[in-house]
C-alpha cells in the first residue's frame, strides 16, 4: 500500500511486489486526474476518492462520494492516456 497527496488516497495493484511499476504509474495517474480537475476547477475531486487499484490492466476506482460523470470521465482520460494503461478499462465503485 502507498498513499499521495494530502487527502491519502490509496493505490494499490495485482502483483505489486513483482511489477512495482504498477504502482508508480497509479501515482501518475492520479497527477493527471489532479491536473484535469484543477483546469475544470473541480476543487474537491481528489478528496472524493478513496483508492486507485490496478488488475491486469482495469483501473478501479473507490469512491468516497459518488462521482458525477465528469469526475468519472477525468478517471477514463487519464488511464486511457500514455501516463496510464493506454485503455478504457475503469470500473468505479463507492465505499
Amino acid at each position: 500500500m502507498n498513499e499521495m497527496y494530502n487527502n491519502q488516497i490509496e493505490v494499490t495493484a495485482n502483483r505489486s511486489d513483482d511489477e512495482a511499476w504498477r504502482l508508480t504509474r497509479l501515482e501518475r495517474v492520479i497527477g493527471y486526474i489532479a491536473a484535469l480537475a484543477d483546469h475544470y476547477g473541480n476543487e474537491k475531486l481528489l478528496s472524493k476518492i478513496k483508492r486507485l487499484h490496478d488488475h491486469k490492466g482495469t483501473l478501479t476506482v473507490t469512491w468516497n462520494i459518488d462521482p458525477s460523470s465528469e469526475e468519472k470521465d477525468f478517471c477514463l482520460k487519464a488511464w486511457k492516456s500514455i501516463i496510464g494503461d493506454g485503455a478504457d478499462n475503469v470500473e468505479h465503485e463507492t465505499n
